[in-house]
């Protein structure tokens, strides 16, 4: 194949049958052109284009409707395959995806140094490697990137990261440079709901827990990005005028009251620790019911459900999705943390609510990074 043949793919009607193959996951030709109303002869050509680009292949007979049984027609998860890369906090996180969105290599690589360097060698490295495993590279279809903080996903730039300090930077263009494919880049938190509207989630709220607090607001399967790209920084709510103070330079967020690190720091004052304590260890002693972690943990959920009953209450959501640290631990603090923010919102507002977490757990980014580029691929509304 060609390298680019995926790009010229711009007739409408291609997309229309690529996405309805998708969503039926099991289509007769005649079927096709009854739903879109177009001529079977248009959908016979487009078809057949798609099965000589191995995007479609037919998979078995269907049922009769009076004549000679039908073939269906479905993805081919090999015809083509995406990237989808997390730079969070701790680690950058990776996963190729085939067509049908199922992971097919996972890597996680924890960072060092913070540094810009440091994020983009590694990226490369696991680009490489994806590339090098796959016998056709050509069947990349694009690249998803999200990384945490501002961003401005129409230029591709990382607008400030707090816990990085980098400034401005035109992460697309460092990608474009080496890689001749579509290449997306946003917010990590956003790329972790693109995911969920791919499992057909449609009006949700997504949080991602950790060092640092996000959320992502969908709206009828669509993210809201807000005025400067800034919708979802749920971490800088303030929580109360006297608390510690944030990574963003002011006091009281939630984020310096419920993130990884002010919980492990809180602990260590309580307990007036001489060595360091990492946050399983807090959990294992939240667990025994020990009483400093009981408040350690018990106030920092309290703080985040109360902040996300606000939520709830101002948008009235489907669900409320947990990623990241808090989705480790669902069985612990999932149930409680429903239980707060459900006395705290009004009873209308969490009447049919559900809290639950990602699908795709501690690869959300990664992944909901190359969903992205499928969402794009098949021109969903995201």
């Amino acid at each position: 194949m060609e390298k680019g043949s995926f790009k010229n793919m711009k007739k409408q009607n291609q997309k229309n049958i690529l996405t309805l193959i998708k969503n039926e996951k099991g289509i007769s030709r005649a079927q096709i052109a009854d739903q879109l109303e177009v001529s079977r002869a248009t959908v016979t050509n487009i078809v057949r284009e798609l099965i000589k680009l191995k995007l479609v292949r037919e998979s078995k007979m269907g049922m009769s409707r009076g004549g000679r049984r039908p073939m269906l027609l479905k993805l081919n998860s090999e015809g083509a395959y995406v990237i989808g890369i997390e730079w969070g906090i701790e680690a950058i996180r990776a996963v190729l995806l085939d067509f049908e969105a199922e992971i097919i290599e996972e890597d996680q690589i924890n960072t060092e140094k913070y540094t810009l360097a440091e994020y983009k060698n590694h990226t490369f490295s696991l680009i490489k490697k994806y590339k090098d495993q796959l016998k056709d590279s050509n069947k990349i279809i694009g690249i998803g990137l999200g990384i945490h903080g501002l961003v401005d996903p129409e230029a591709g730039k990382s607008i400030f990261t707090p816990h990085f300090d980098w400034g401005e930077v035109d992460i697309k263009s460092i990608l474009a440079e080496k890689y001749d494919y579509p290449i997306f880049i946003d917010n990590d938190v956003r790329m972790m709901a693109a995911g969920e509207i791919w499992q057909d989630r449609e009006d949700f709220i997504f949080i991602n827990t950790g060092s640092g607090i996000g959320a992502a607001l969908v709206f009828k399967a669509e993210l809201h990005y807000g005025n400067n790209y800034a919708a979802g920084e749920f971490g800088h709510m303030k929580i109360t005028d006297d608390g510690p103070i944030c990574h963003c330079g002011k006091k009281g967020c939630l984020e310096a009251l419920s993130s990884k690190e002010s919980i492990i720091e809180r602990y260590h004052k309580l307990k007036d620790l001489k060595s360091e304590i990492n946050f399983d260890q807090i959990m294992i002693n939240f667990q025994k019911e020990e009483n400093e972690a009981l408040i350690v943990i018990n106030d920092a959920l309290k703080y985040f459900g109360r902040a996300i009953s606000d939520l709830v209450n101002i948008l009235n959501p489907e669900a409320v999705i947990i990623g990241g640290l808090f989705a480790e631990y669902e069985e612990t603090l999932i149930k409680p943390l429903y239980q707060i923010v459900k006395e705290e919102s009004l009873a209308q507002a969490v009447k049919d609510l559900k809290i639950s977490t990602a699908y795709y757990q501690e690869f959300a980014g990664a992944a909901g990074a190359a969903e992205k580029v499928l969402n794009n691929f098949f021109e969903l509304k995201i």
